[in-house]
């Protein structure tokens, strides 16, 4: 009988699809700082393949190290500049409310909805989002666009070389 009840009682409970569900990978890579891995990155798409500005995508980094919230958002900032990416203050300040610190076996997980909508996970849960459809290519650019800090890292994103 308990077994029943435990049956019927997971049933009854809402089940929230993953948001890359319907994805496939287009590739993954590793990032590492000298001798130190840092995280984990995969790149995944509708078809399975990148196009630019083609929605839904998503972008998961599962990280190895402990890194606080604040030095992630600088960093992001400062691969925009680096990259001369047009991006917005207020990104800044959005990514602050959102981002937490992580550590090792975290994932922080952005989606891309087919209304350019960037959705934030941390573990599988929804954290923030980012209404601005310009956003999305912004962040992205860090690891896909052609000025890259690491092009290898890139091309095995795009899945046009493997390690």
């Amino acid at each position: 009988m308990k077994k029943l009840l435990l049956i019927c009682w997971f049933i009854g409970l809402p089940v929230m699809a993953s948001p890359v569900a319907t994805l496939s990978v287009v590739g993954q890579s590793e990032l590492n700082w000298m001798f130190w891995k840092v995280y984990d990155i995969t790149l995944l798409s509708g078809s399975g393949r990148y196009q630019d500005s083609g929605y839904p995508i998503a972008l998961a980094i599962e990280y190895a190290r402990d890194i606080e919230a604040e030095m992630l958002v600088e960093t992001t900032v400062k691969e925009w500049q680096r990259i001369d990416v047009d991006w917005k203050p207020q990104w800044r300040e959005q990514l602050q409310d959102i981002w937490p610190s992580v550590t090792p076996g975290d994932e922080l997980l952005l989606h891309v909805n087919d209304q350019g909508i960037s959705q934030f996970f941390f573990n599988d849960d929804l954290i923030g989002e980012i209404q601005d459809a310009e956003f999305a290519p912004a962040f992205l650019a860090i690891w896909l666009s052609d000025k890259t800090r690491k092009p290898k890292l890139r091309m095995q994103l795009l899945g046009e070389y493997d390690a």
